[in-house]
């Protein structure tokens, strides 16, 4: 049931048609589409327009560490592995690799009851167009 809350999401970000589930447990959903909302061209920045749609969408935007590492220490346990990032969830890395060839990109995390998401958007500077979004979420199981 609460893979529905992350293609409301997608949906909100007209993303959901034609999206696809990348990797998919019952845990950890990662879906990748692509947004035709025009509504994120009237914001400042791509980051801006995230946080609006996951608060739209009933999401908490998460800046605090330990519940980042929580998401992240998830992630790793569903995969099995242990990778070691050069920042948190390597968000930041993957957003200068997508800078560097010239493409504008931005994320955020957020969590909603035991769900946890980290979602991002780029898109090449110059065409614009298609902006790419990629939605990853969790099920962070209640503390005993």
């Amino acid at each position: 049931m609460w893979k529905a809350d992350i293609g409301k999401l997608m949906y909100s970000l007209k993303a959901f048609r034609g999206s696809k589930p990348l990797f998919e447990t019952d845990n950890l959903l990662m879906v990748k589409g692509v947004c035709r909302d025009t509504t994120v061209e009237s914001h400042k920045n791509i980051k801006d327009y995230l946080i609006e749609k996951l608060k739209q969408e009933g999401f908490e935007i998460v800046e605090d560490v330990e519940e980042i590492d929580t998401f992240v220490s998830r992630i790793n346990e569903i995969f099995k592995e242990n990778p070691i990032f050069p920042d948190t969830f390597g968000f930041e890395k993957m957003k200068e690799s997508f800078e560097m060839i010239g493409c504008n990109c931005d994320y955020a995390i957020a969590k909603k009851g035991n769900i946890m998401v980290g979602i991002s958007m780029y898109f090449d500077k110059k065409i614009k167009n298609p902006k790419f979004i990629e939605v990853l979420g969790v099920l962070i199981p209640k503390k005993a």
